[in-house]
């Protein structure tokens, strides 16, 4: 227990027609035994790609407290995939019996805001 665990959301995808500007992301329904530390967001060059999952103690992982962190907000063109990937930091605080399963992103698109859920899913369990 307190180990610190870094998993990366869904990348963001523009499907519309005009850019949009990402401007938070969340995992939706945190179980217990997991508690969010806080959240990154990092250009993939920076993580030499997407993230999936990591502890502080990797020492091949990306080293997220040291790159700059675009969590204020990023733009992702009209049709495409974003360049930057959103990370959640988990510290584990109990007995992790069930999964998250939904994330939100918020985004801005012609003047509006808007939250977008989305499906997403890890599974944490610790060792004896």
């Amino acid at each position: 227990m307190g180990d610190i665990f870094w998993y990366a959301l869904p990348l963001p995808t523009n499907m519309s027609d005009q850019d949009v500007k990402v401007v938070g992301a969340e995992i939706s329904d945190v179980p217990p035994g997991v508690e969010v530390v806080g959240y990154g967001a990092y250009h993939l060059d920076d993580t030499e790609g997407i993230p999936l999952l990591y502890t502080d103690k990797d020492p091949n992982g990306p080293k997220f407290r040291e790159l700059k962190d675009y969590s204020k907000g990023f733009n992702v063109k009209a049709k495409a995939v974003s360049d930057f990937v959103y990370v959640a930091q988990l510290r584990i605080t109990g007995k992790v019996q069930k999964n998250p399963t939904e994330c939100r992103y918020g985004y801005r698109q012609g003047g509006k805001l808007y939250k977008q859920p989305l499906r997403c899913s890890f599974e944490l369990r610790l060792k004896k």
